[in-house]
């Protein structure tokens, strides 16, 4: 009776291998039951391919088993045909070890022995399935040893090894497999819950600046009022909103005339302050909504946190600043104002008459402070003229200026503030804005 045995070239832990021996008929019905199943019986292909692998492996004639080799002799290509341009070899190979894969994962077939067709190699592996935990603990032997299969006679039993001992680890079976996994599994838990954690970590140390600012409002829990500044014109054009809504207005109702004569107007400018401060709202997916100032009433306020845009504008800015140090005037349409409360000295003036697209400075107040009289959080953005606002909103959404000046002024979590900016206004386009003064309590 002829028999087979593994030889290899360098001195390895036999013992490995030392109850895995099985007889050349063994393997050869384990052959057969593959080719017999339903991943290869309605195929020609598939088991030829297989067959020829393993009875050339049997017969110590791996180093036959090339891809040209196997075209010419499995798929009867011509000696020196282009096997770039004809892939038939390959392609079968990787198709015979997913339908092999399949096999050996549907129950019945755990402990039976195991035949694989490694990656980059059209040798096949043999394993006997009891020792599949065994031989997966050594895989510190991994890319150590070549095998070689040769004939030797007068054996009564055969002893078929692997060709590459580090390929054994993908063929574990049962409880192993299983063991192995979870580990994984677990471990990938284990590295996803750290790289979220340090992403959030990464986005908190990031945001400091806005998260000061902007805490309060997110932290709410309840939508924010947007409350953006209008121009009220009457027919002939003129900005004179109080009139207009005292004449216009009767037993608390307005008529549809004064309704269709009455324009809200909202600068351009404004509008894009408006889509970064609202960028930033749906970037942390809070809830906002959004009135002209002449349209809110106090019971609006006091719903939840207000964010009010515009300053002159704005009659609630007007009136909710009023209280603060920091505050708008307009003595004459000519020229408007900052002014400080607690020092007359300190005065920022913007004249109304300059040219558009000059030269000039504009200035705003940013405030995030807690209005005792609305009894919610307040944010002003505003400036004198459209510049100004601009960058305000340009400031408060910008995590950079906001920590700079907080790393600065080294003000404490939980403090109420008020901030007066500048502007340089070059061609009618606002620069960057800069703090020229600021009250913390």
């Amino acid at each position: 009776m002829e028999t087979a045995k593994v030889v290899t070239l360098h001195h390895e832990d036999d013992s490995l291998f030392e109850d895995g021996r099985f007889s050349r008929s063994e393997l050869l019905e384990q052959l057969e039951r593959i080719v017999r199943s339903k991943h290869f019986r309605n195929s020609k292909r598939y088991p030829t391919f297989l067959r020829f692998v393993v009875e050339r492996t049997l017969a110590g004639k791996t180093e036959t088993l090339k891809e040209r080799t196997l075209g010419v002799d499995v798929f009867a290509r011509p000696n020196h045909y282009d096997t770039n341009g004809d892939p038939i070899v390959r392609v079968t190979a990787g198709e015979i070890r997913k339908r092999i894969a399949q096999y050996y994962q549907e129950p019945g077939h755990e402990e039976e022995l195991r035949i694989e067709l490694p990656l980059g190699s059209y040798v096949p592996h043999f394993l006997p399935a009891p020792h599949a935990s065994q031989i997966a603990k050594h895989d510190h032997l991994r890319d150590r040893s070549e095998i070689l299969v040769a004939v030797a006679p007068d054996l009564d039993r055969e002893m078929l090894r692997p060709e590459a001992v580090g390929l054994t680890a993908k063929q574990s079976v049962g409880l192993e497999r299983r063991k192995r996994a979870f580990l994984f599994s677990f471990l990938f838990v284990l590295i996803t819950a750290a790289t979220l954690g340090g992403i959030l970590l990464q986005n908190h140390l990031t945001d400091r600046g806005i998260n000061y600012f902007w805490q309060p409002i997110i932290a709410s829990g309840t939508p924010a009022l947007i409350v953006i500044g209008v121009h009220s014109l009457d027919e002939r054009g003129q900005d004179d909103p109080t009139k207009i809504q005292a004449n216009s207005i009767r037993d608390g109702q307005e008529n549809m005339l004064a309704a269709m004569v009455r324009s809200d107007m909202v600068p351009v400018s404004d509008i894009v302050s408006y889509s970064g401060i609202t960028d930033l709202l749906t970037r942390r997916t809070h809830v906002y909504r959004t009135k002209g100032s002449t349209d809110t009433t106090f019971e609006d306020l006091r719903q939840g946190p207000v964010i009010l845009m515009g300053g002159l504008d704005n009659i609630w800015t007007k009136r909710l600043i009023a209280s603060l140090r920091f505050s708008f005037y307009a003595s004459t349409q000519l020229e408007s104002e900052i002014r400080d409360s607690k020092d007359s000295s300190h005065v920022w003036k913007f004249n109304n008459m300059q040219l558009v697209s000059g030269d000039s400075r504009d200035y705003a107040v940013v405030a995030s402070y807690f209005d005792s009289t609305i009894g919610q959080h307040v944010l002003i953005v505003a400036g004198i003229g459209k510049a100004g606002t601009q960058a305000a909103a340009e400031f408060v959404t910008s995590d950079q200026d906001l920590k700079s000046w907080l790393t600065q002024e080294k003000v404490p979590r939980g403090k109420n503030v008020e901030l007066v900016l500048s502007t340089e206004i070059l061609d009618g386009q606002p620069g960057p804005p800069h703090v020229v003064a600021s009250s913390i309590w």
